[in-house]
């Protein structure tokens, strides 16, 4: 530690900071949070003959096989989606996607408040308790995105 600068470590705070930022962003605003298959096993040769497969974030829905191959559906929060799918098992798992959406979005906003207190506090370095607000900051965002109740963790 003796090696390190303050003006190195500070450089350096803020530099992770932005880059969990931009990580975090990333992650919300993408459309690869969950990938799934539908199909059927053939008895004959042990092949998968597929019925369905999508890929979906939390704000739509790729369809890449199946009937509706090469559609991309809004995720609708308050009106049922008009798509159809083959079982009601992945129905379930796309409610479970949409009931999960409100934790990425916490920690996006913990996130934010933690690098934005964080910078303050490297520009008004009197100011000491923002190094250690913006600390617990970080910590709440991660554990936002822990929060998640386990049933929803074990199906995504």
């Amino acid at each position: 530690m003796s090696h390190c600068s303050s003006r190195a470590l500070t450089l350096l705070s803020s530099v992770f900071g932005a880059c969990g930022l931009l990580l975090v962003g990333i992650a919300v605003s993408t459309d690869y949070w969950l990938y799934m298959e539908e199909g059927t096993v053939l008895p004959q040769n042990q092949t998968t003959e597929v019925k369905m497969a999508l890929h979906a974030g939390l704000w739509r829905v790729c369809f890449f096989a199946g009937r509706e191959k090469g559609r991309c559906v809004a995720s609708e929060y308050f009106l049922e989606p008009e798509i159809n799918l083959v079982t009601e098992n992945t129905e379930n798992i796309l409610k479970t996607v949409r009931t999960a959406t409100p934790f990425p979005m916490v920690s996006l906003f913990l996130v934010f408040t933690a690098f934005v207190i964080s910078n303050i506090g490297h520009i008004r370095p009197q100011r000491t308790i923002l190094a250690f607000v913006s600390g617990i900051f970080f910590i709440l965002s991660d554990r936002a995105l822990n929060l998640q109740p386990q049933w929803i963790r074990t199906v995504l």
